[in-house]
Parts: C-alpha cells; sequence; structure tokens
C-alpha cells in the first residue's frame, strides 16, 4: 500500500500555508503526486462547466472577485508546492470547497484539509468541510489542527471498536504506520466489545498490521461518557501526533444532536486526524 495521490484544500485562510506544506512533506516522503484544489466557492450548479459570465455584466461583478482570491490562493499553493520539490499539479474549481473536495476525492489517495475555524468566515465555509468530504468521498481525509501540526506523524495511536469505518481507518493508514516510530491500539470497551471480543479483535488487528511490517501495542480500557475525549487524552499521554479512527460510525445527525466521539474528536484535536467513514 502506497499513497501516489494527494489532494489539498487550497484557500486564503490563514492555516493554508501550514496545511500546504504539510501535505507537500507528505508527497515528498511518499514520493505521492500533490493536488492544489482552489475553490472559487461559486456552487457547481450556478455554472456546472465552469465559471463564464461575460466582463461588465452584474454577474461578474459578484463572481469575479471569487475567482480572483482562487487564482491567488492557486499561485501560493504552486510556490509553496514548487519550493518543496514535489510533483504537483494546480486546480481551479469552479464550486464549492465541500462539494469540490468530495467530487474530486474519487481519483486521490488521501484529502487534506484542515480543522474548522469559527474565528474565520470564508465564503466556502458555509458547511463543516471535514465533515462533508468524510461523509461524501470513498477516501480518508487528514484533518490538520489549527495548530501547527507535526513535520510527520512518527507516534500514531489507532482507535478500534471493530466497526467498518475503523477497519476502513485501519486499512488506509497502513502507509503512514509502515514509517511511524510507533503504534498503539486502542480500544475502550464497552457494551459489545467486552473484554474477550477486545482481546481477540486486537490480536486479529495486530496480526493483519503485522503483514503489511508494522509493529504495534495494544492497549484496552473501560469506555467512558465521553469517548472522543478519552482518545484525544489517551494521544496525549503516549505522545502521539496522529490519531487514526472511524468517523460517523452512528450517522452525523445522531452524533451533532446528541454528541459523540467523530464530533468531539474533530472540534477538539490538537493534533493531526485520519478519519474513514
Amino acid at each position: 500500500m502506497t499513497l501516489k495521490s494527494i489532494l489539498v484544500h487550497v484557500d486564503l485562510s490563514r492555516h493554508a500555508p501550514a496545511r500546504i506544506r504539510h501535505a507537500a512533506g507528505l508527497a515528498r516522503t511518499h514520493g505521492a503526486h500533490l493536488v492544489g484544489a482552489a475553490m472559487t466557492g461559486i456552487p457547481g450548479a450556478v455554472f456546472p462547466h465552469g465559471y463564464d459570465s461575460l466582463p461588465g455584466t452584474l454577474s461578474a461583478s459578484h463572481y469575479e472577485p471569487l475567482v480572483a482570491h482562487a487564482q491567488e490562493a492557486q499561485r501560493r499553493f504552486e510556490d509553496i508546492a514548487a519550493e518543496a520539490g514535489v510533483s504537483h499539479a494546480a486546480r481551479l474549481v469552479c464550486d464549492q470547497a465541500d462539494d469540490g473536495l468530495a467530487s474530486m476525492a474519487r481519483f486521490v489517495d488521501v484529502v487534506v484539509c484542515s480543522q474548522d475555524d469559527p474565528d474565520e468566515s470564508m465564503t466556502d465555509m458555509a458547511v463543516r468541510v471535514p465533515d462533508y468530504v468524510i461523509l461524501n468521498s470513498a477516501r480518508p481525509v487528514l484533518v490538520l489542527p489549527n495548530n501547527d501540526p507535526p513535520p510527520a506523524p512518527s507516534h500514531v495511536l489507532l482507535a478500534w471498536d471493530g466497526s467498518k469505518e475503523a477497519s476502513a481507518a485501519a486499512g488506509a493508514a497502513i502507509p503512514l504506520l509502515q514509517r511511524a516510530r510507533s503504534v498503539t491500539v486502542a480500544t475502550l470497551t464497552a457494551g459489545d466489545m467486552d473484554a474477550p471480543r477486545c482481546r481477540r479483535e486486537q490480536g486479529d488487528l495486530l496480526g493483519y498490521l503485522g503483514h503489511h511490517g508494522v509493529a504495534a501495542a495494544a492497549v484496552a480500557r473501560p469506555a467512558e461518557a465521553t469517548p472522543g475525549r478519552q482518545l484525544l487524552v489517551l494521544a496525549a499521554e503516549r505522545g502521539c501526533n496522529l490519531l487514526v479512527m472511524g468517523c460517523y460510525g452512528h450517522g452525523r445527525l445522531r452524533e451533532i444532536c446528541l454528541g459523540g466521539a467523530s464530533r468531539t474528536v474533530l472540534a477538539d484535536a490538537r493534533i493531526p486526524l485520519l478519519l474513514a467513514h
């Protein structure tokens, strides 16, 4: 398993330079091609075949500034990617960030975006971009925290609850786990995931990882009321700088209304997250 194509969200937010540099570093490490997607923020339904509005019209006066911002973001991406010395291509996409990234994600190995920042109000941030892309693409999403992310994941916490989402996340993380200095498989035991099942599945998962050259340790703890917070605390205790987990196994509506591990981790993490649905 390898990463050969990486898609990074490109915009003019204050977090964009660190996001692009992290994605470029990932591309350099894995010998991958980096695609920077600069979204205009114009819904694809308005211009389904790309931006096309006559200069001087009322329509152009509204949309041209959005296109200009995206073009500037595109130029900044090209500067950073060229400085990093990685194979890259910049794409100017006539769409909003959520739909545009989810659509382009079908043709890459992983998508890189940033944690939502309530202090920034970008025109294409009407919805939570990480959540939308996770739920609407078949590819894993690497969500970077709003603080400066580490240069590379060296100590990884892999959350396991026996779900298909956790299995998808574990499989997607293999290229990163193979380069990590340490990997810990963490299970929070509760309900169907009792101690005997936990031991059995952790053993199977460690065997699977071992077949891919990943030596991992395992830890199990009783689940608390806020499992998302518990995972973040465990990651901090073990000095981890990447958390891998399945996302929205109970459905996004339920997690938004009632709270859940996915929502907590996405909102509060201060380390990168590799998430799969």
